[in-house]
């Protein structure tokens, strides 16, 4: 009998337990639904967020009017109000529509969260499908980030020299790498 009970009481336990995570998964799926937190959310970040997008596509001197719905998909129009799909523009285009989000999304977690990272790791972005005058234009927005950040850009192109305060060359030596390090003057 005093096995049973136990049991009882054990059970109970858990039960309490499972109602208890239940009624933490109901309140996140309330605050997760469409016309939840969620919305709210978006939509008062979304206006800001499109506003970056833009900012930084005409940055790098490229055009468009890009606007990201409730729903996170994009609708893109050129100065003659066509409309674009993403996979409509070249690979060089896209390179600068994808930067544009990535910078876009950074800047709003710095804004909205206090997530301030001083650290931005761009590997081979210059070596993409981005032509030179985008890598220009890329570069200028890399160099005139506040004096807090640290970008390091990682590439294979040599045409880069000149365009960062410092750069480290990897060489082979002997079958090991060595770094050298190069201090310039900005273009």
């Amino acid at each position: 009998m005093k096995v049973l009970l136990q049991k009882k009481k054990d059970f109970g336990k858990t039960f309490a337990e499972y109602k208890k995570d239940r009624d933490t998964l109901l309140v996140a799926s309330q605050l997760l639904k469409d016309n939840g937190i969620k919305t709210r959310i978006i939509k008062t970040y979304l206006p800001a967020m499109n506003q970056l997008i833009n900012q930084y596509l005409q940055r790098m001197d490229f055009y468009v009017n890009f606007t990201l719905n409730e729903n996170f998909e994009e609708i893109i129009k050129s100065r003659y109000r066509d409309v674009f799909s993403y996979d409509s523009f070249s690979e060089g285009e896209k390179s600068r529509i994808d930067i544009a989000l990535l910078l876009t999304w950074r800047s709003i977690a710095k804004l909205k969260n206090s997530v301030d990272t001083n650290l931005l790791i761009l590997d081979e972005i210059f070596d993409s499908s981005l032509d030179q005058q985008g890598g220009m234009d890329l570069s200028w927005i890399l160099r005139n980030f506040d004096d807090k950040s640290n970008v390091y850009v990682i590439s294979h192109r040599e045409n880069l020299d000149g365009k960062f305060d410092r750069t480290l060359t990897a060489v082979k030596e002997k079958n090991f790498s060595v770094i050298q390090e190069t201090v310039s003057e900005l273009d």
